[in-house]
């Protein structure tokens, strides 16, 4: 993995750098914001690999950022340059992306992330769910998962959506078994399948009240005998 604390970045890194103060910086946070219980670390294996997880709050990034490995790079909306989330955001290592677009520039990006062995993180939903339960998820993330061929780690996160809402309330993070999806160039129905198969990962992870667009769908049953 690429050390991000140096400038020996390869010629085509595609990334900012995570800084020094990201991790630090997440776990005072969230131990004064929350009552934070992380678990599943164990399951994270060897780089690379792409993690997905579910969004339903700014917290989220903040959640994940502790039990993550160092230099991990995430994909955030174009939309926040030049707003005050900016600058909690550039304490990771990010690629821009803009929201809802079949953004060509940042999927060769999170290629070449994985190519040179570093881990990528991405929420298959691309925003943020404004009903505390998971919504449907878009095809970025299989598109990326089959194409570079490397495992899938679920995570769930849930809890943060009460955070400033509540006092220190639960959240917690759930990190599922890796599982992977076919090689290959999948497109139209056969990658929404995979997308499918993607969220109903995330949702085997937590609690059923938060399954939201996926509630009842089967997959759910099939994936937790996978990633639990």
């Amino acid at each position: 993995m690429p050390d991000h604390y140096s400038n020996e970045l390869p010629p085509d890194w595609p990334a900012t750098s995570q800084t020094r103060w990201a991790v630090p910086l997440a776990r005072v946070v969230m131990f004064l914001l929350s009552r934070y219980r992380p678990s599943g670390m164990e399951n994270l294996p060897e780089p690379p690999y792409l993690v997905v997880s579910n969004h339903m709050s700014y917290f989220d990034v903040t959640a994940m950022a502790p039990i993550s490995p160092v230099g991990i790079v995430g994909m955030a909306a174009k939309k926040y340059q030049g707003t005050w989330v900016e600058f909690f955001m550039r304490l990771h290592a990010l690629i821009w992306v803009e929201q809802f677009s079949a953004d060509r520039e940042a999927l060769k990006a999170a290629l070449t992330v994985l190519k040179h062995g570093v881990p990528l993180a991405i929420a298959p939903e691309g925003t943020r769910s404004k009903v505390n339960a998971l919504i449907e998820g878009r095809d970025g993330a299989a598109f990326i998962a089959t194409r570079a061929n490397v495992p899938i780690v679920p995570a769930a996160i849930w809890g943060t959506e009460k955070i400033l809402k509540r006092p220190r309330p639960r959240a917690r993070v759930q990190i599922g078994k890796p599982f992977r999806l076919p090689e290959g160039r999948a497109k139209g129905d056969q990658l929404g399948a995979y997308t499918e198969r993607i969220m109903c990962a995330i949702a085997a992870l937590m609690p059923e009240q938060y399954h939201g667009y996926y509630a009842g769908n089967p997959l759910i049953d099939e994936m937790k005998q996978l990633v639990c």
